[in-house]
């Protein structure tokens, strides 16, 4: 195993982050399945009223797979604690062994400052983003798995790459204001309290700022909305990857402590 296949696995076999992980992804996946079963008792009185319509582009396919694109920007649970686990994730990554005294011996092995911020951010992301996908894959392909038609329908189309690449996008903003506070700040505890009042806050206050503006477009996606438009490009990769940039920089010129 060469260096920095060993000094990711060490990053992402850390026990308390894989205890959380574990935990996270079950949690998720139920605030993600309550919101969409609910609905889908409505759909299942309605096609019983009618008969069974299961191939490829039947009517019942599209109930589902619209109500899955719907469902997901009002999942507001779901959402919250992923950005909230996000940031935790962040700062265990960054400041954990800070606080618990041992980044002395961390930062005298034989890497640089910039090996250890970039798996340490890989390592997050990588988290982060199986944090998105497993609960997306579970609750939308679980209740439709007797449905052929749906689960094409769901995973087979520009629409549905879309809505992921727009959840994706939500991921990337919360880790790199996450990061940087977690780098900027000394403290465990104050980079948790500046990521919740930056990322989850504005939410609450019926402000429409990222990363959960990027919400409003997953239902539009199954309109044809794309996230590859200036706008959404900005702010879901190239603002991200700014904050990034200058969490590295923060990072390899500030003292261990």
């Amino acid at each position: 195993m060469g260096r920095w296949e060993t000094l990711l696995s060490w990053e992402m076999g850390d026990p308390l982050r894989l205890a959380i992980f574990l935990f996270g992804v079950p949690s998720l996946t139920y605030l993600l399945g309550v919101d969409y079963l609910k609905p889908q008792w409505e759909i299942a009185s309605i096609s019983l009223s009618q008969p069974p319509l299961y191939s490829h582009g039947s009517p019942l396919n599209s109930i589902t797979a619209a109500h899955l694109f719907e469902y997901l920007s009002l999942s507001a649970g779901f959402w919250i604690l992923l950005a909230l686990l996000i940031s935790v994730f962040s700062i265990l990554a960054f400041r954990y062994d800070r606080e618990q005294g041992y980044a002395f011996s961390v930062y005298s092995l034989p890497f640089t400052k910039g090996e250890l911020f970039a798996a340490k951010t890989l390592s997050v992301l990588l988290i982060s983003l199986l944090l998105l996908y497993i609960p997306l894959l579970i609750v939308g392909i679980v209740p439709n798995a007797d449905i052929t038609g749906v689960i094409r329908e769901i995973t087979f189309t520009d629409r549905y790459f879309h809505l992921l690449i727009f959840a994706t996008y939500f991921v990337l903003f919360s880790l790199s204001i996450s990061v940087l506070f977690s780098v900027l700040l000394k403290n465990m505890f104050l980079a948790f309290i500046a990521s919740f009042f930056l990322l989850v806050l504005p939410f609450f206050a019926g402000l429409h700022w990222p990363p959960f503006f990027f919400l409003s477009m997953l239902a539009r996606s199954l309109s044809g909305a794309s996230p590859f438009e200036t706008n959404w490009v900005l702010w879901g990769l190239v603002i991200p990857a700014a904050l990034l940039l200058v969490s590295g920089l923060i990072f390899v010129r500030r003292d261990v402590l």
